[in-house]
């Protein structure tokens, strides 16, 4: 009897063994986006540097000194990588290019996908790409256009990190079918993670989806003109909200809103660039950004003209309104 047992015994361990190892042979990988994205991981991080304006892209200019930042982070529980990026002019401040793009696994090729979007001076375009990690170096065939339908298509590489540094190059670049070449390289090197600091008990992330939900509605604020929405300007518009023109004139919600509905000039585009936001509170914003427009008077003259302008949101009954505003003509 007890050598029985023994014998059951031991034939039950030896099929649980095989069952657990035939089971665990046959499932399926449960994050075949995050195995496929691994290679990253070394850009993972906040990159700094300067460099010199590359041109080559609509918008931009060449020859300046440039100061570079870029953050790499995970998204999605660890599904894509997302990228980052805002340079300005070293000397003034002012914006050389900005963006942000995604990396994704394709689940039919296995290749990575690159998709992009921002702007080269004050020029809007967007990207795509399909690339690999290969010997710790990032590789994307890329193509972009921009809004005035400029097309352009380049090899785009990123150095795996070496002692704190990465590089980044653009490789023969072709615009429109013209060979314009290889550009610059950029050197960034790895710094240090800053934490923002929680303002008025506002979580970073909660700030960071509050920004999100401002900036959607100051780049809706920006097309009412051409797109002739007026009514999402009686939604953030509150009632005592009061704005005041470079001018000098403030008008109030009705008088501004009658103004409107006068309104001769006709756009023909219009954009909101650089903008930024500050969260004070979960119920008080600050913005602030530039505004473009370009278009035709009431006798038909074209023009084309810059403001850059502060908001102030306040959340109203679960709503975000502006309640004061300024703006000021840029030559």
């Amino acid at each position: 009897m007890k050598t029985k047992l023994n014998i059951i015994t031991v034939f039950l361990i030896l099929f649980g063994i095989i069952s657990v190892q035939n089971a665990t042979a046959q499932a399926p990988n449960p994050h075949p986006a995050h195995e496929a994205l691994k290679g990253l991981q070394p850009f993972i991080g906040n990159w700094a540097g300067e460099f010199k304006a590359f041109g080559g892209f609509e918008g931009l200019e060449k020859g300046r000194i440039v100061t570079g930042t870029e953050r790499v982070k995970w998204i999605l529980n660890k599904t894509a990588v997302q990228f980052t990026w805002d340079n300005k002019f070293k000397d003034d401040g002012k914006p050389f290019n900005f963006g942000t793009g995604i990396i994704t696994l394709d689940p039919v090729t296995k290749k990575l996908n690159w998709n992009s979007f921002g702007y080269d001076g004050e020029v809007y375009w967007t990207g795509k790409g399909v690339g690999e990690v290969k010997n710790g170096l990032l590789h994307f065939d890329v193509e972009e256009n921009t809004i005035n339908k400029t097309n352009t298509k380049y090899q785009s590489t990123r150095s795996k990190p070496n002692k704190k540094m990465t590089v980044i190059q653009h490789n023969n670049l072709v615009q429109n079918g013209k060979k314009i070449g290889d550009l610059n390289e950029i050197k960034l090197t790895r710094v240090p993670f800053e934490k923002k600091p929680t303002q008025s008990g506002v979580s970073a992330g909660e700030a960071e989806k509050i920004t999100a939900e401002i900036t959607q509605l100051t780049e809706q604020w920006s097309q009412v003109f051409a797109n002739k929405d007026f009514d999402h300007l009686k939604r953030i518009w509150a009632d005592d909200f009061s704005y005041t023109m470079p001018d000098g004139i403030v008008f109030d919600k009705k008088s501004g809103l009658a103004d409107i509905e006068e309104e001769s000039d006709t756009l023909t585009s219009a954009s909101c660039v650089a903008f930024k936001a500050r969260v004070y509170s979960k119920n008080l914003v600050i913005g602030n950004g530039d505004h473009h427009e370009a278009g035709k008077d009431k006798d038909g003259k074209p023009f084309s003209r810059k403001f850059r302008f502060t908001n102030v949101w306040v959340r109203k009954n679960g709503k975000w309104q502006v309640v004061r505003g300024h703006a000021s003509l840029l030559k």
